[in-house]
């Protein structure tokens, strides 16, 4: 996929005065893909993202409404009480908008409101908030169930349904599976994997193909975030207080969500955007399990809101793994793609990295009857 260029503070400013009738300042969020601005006014503060516009559009009202607009409005229909951004409608009370951009692809620009709060991944998390992520996690959920959009169809890199799928980009990264920048990240010492970080990748690929493909065609499948994070959740008072960015929701297991959200939880409730230090990469045999215990947190919550099965559990671990090793190819692969963006992409692959080490030292059924433990599950279940 060729990278689309970007749009300016000042274009931004400009569309959301032409179609929103809103004069603000528009500041650059960090993003992956997208264009994302904080929009400045005097009555507040706005979010304007602009995407490249996707296909699957439907006409409720005359209006085009994409899949990711669907899901906000459908949140602020049935759930109100979430912590969800509200969608700002246009000057002729459209939900969205498209702009044409020349010859490239259209543009598909959302106005919403702006959420405060401190991001999750900027502090220490502990055992309350983790504990508040799980519970909103199934409340959303919950409140998603009920949505049917031809867009959830769709899927993307971060989709752990076809993580089989990274063989090609893993084949696309330097020989031993690291750019130089990660490698130099890493320091020193004595390699985190046996047989390097490419073998270590590789497995991965291999054990979901041969075991977790298989369990997917027989296990339901709703709308889902998708990437429960820490970047895409802010907190104030021990609670999560905001839900940001549906841009990776789509159909899939729960069990999806919730190994995704588990993962990002992993570590010692240090900052979940922290370099890993030597001592990470340990060789003791509590390190795995030490690594795990903070995201049973998140687990046990969320199976107290939203019941989870054995089946659920058993696919969650193999999701907790497979996004720890997606994290480290699909990162390295996107800032390969967009070197302007090349810092805030690669951000966090160390601590990939060194959480990969780690969870190798456990087996994924391990993994799996520590979470049924958690949820107060039956050991032979």
């Amino acid at each position: 996929m060729v990278a689309v260029p970007r749009v300016s503070p000042a274009q931004a400013e400009e569309i959301a005065l032409r179609f929103y009738g809103v004069s603000g300042a528009a500041e650059r969020l960090a993003a992956e893909h997208d264009d994302t601005f904080r929009l400045g006014t005097p009555a507040g503060a706005r979010l304007l993202k602009v995407s490249v516009a996707d296909a699957g559009l439907q006409q409720p009202g005359g209006h085009p409404v994409s899949f990711q607009t669907a899901v906000l409005l459908h949140l602020a229909g049935v759930a109100p009480e979430l912590p969800v951004q509200r969608v700002e409608f246009t000057r002729d009370g459209a939900p969205e908008v498209l702009v044409p951009a020349g010859e490239g692809p259209a543009r598909l620009v959302r106005m919403t409101s702006w959420l405060d709060g401190q991001l999750v991944g900027r502090g220490p998390v502990d055992t309350a908030l983790r504990r508040d992520i799980g519970t909103t996690l199934a409340r959303l959920n919950v409140a998603l169930r009920g949505l049917r959009h031809p867009g959830a169809r769709r899927t993307h890199l971060w989709d752990l349904q076809n993580f089989g799928l990274l063989r090609a980009r893993l084949d696309e990264l330097p020989g031993d599976g690291l750019l130089p920048e990660v490698a130099q990240a890493l320091g020193a010492g004595p390699p985190p994997f046996p047989g390097g970080p490419r073998t270590a990748l590789e497995e991965c690929l291999e054990r979901f193909d041969a075991v977790v493909r298989p369990l997917l065609a027989a296990t339901p499948k709703q709308v889902i975030h998708s990437d429960f994070h820490g970047d895409n959740l802010l907190a104030g008072g021990g609670r999560v207080t905001g839900i940001l960015d549906f841009g990776d929701a789509l159909a899939g297991p729960v069990a999806m969500d919730v190994g995704v959200a588990a993962c990002y939880q992993l570590g010692t409730g240090q900052p979940s955007t922290g370099q890993p230090s030597a001592g990470q990469f340990g060789t003791g045999p509590d390190t795995g399990a030490g690594l795990l215990a903070p995201a049973l947190d998140v687990v046990a919550a969320y199976h107290a809101a939203d019941p989870l099965g054995p089946a659920d559990l058993t696919l969650a671990a193999e999701f907790i793994v497979a996004r720890v090793a997606a994290r480290v190819i699909v990162s390295q692969y996107n800032a390969m793609r967009e070197p302007a963006n090349r810092g805030y992409l690669l951000r966090r692959t160390p601590q990939a990295i060194a959480h990969l080490a780690a969870l190798r030292l456990i087996t994924p059924d391990e993994i799996a009857r520590s979470l049924r433990a958690a949820c107060g599950l039956p050991r032979g279940m």
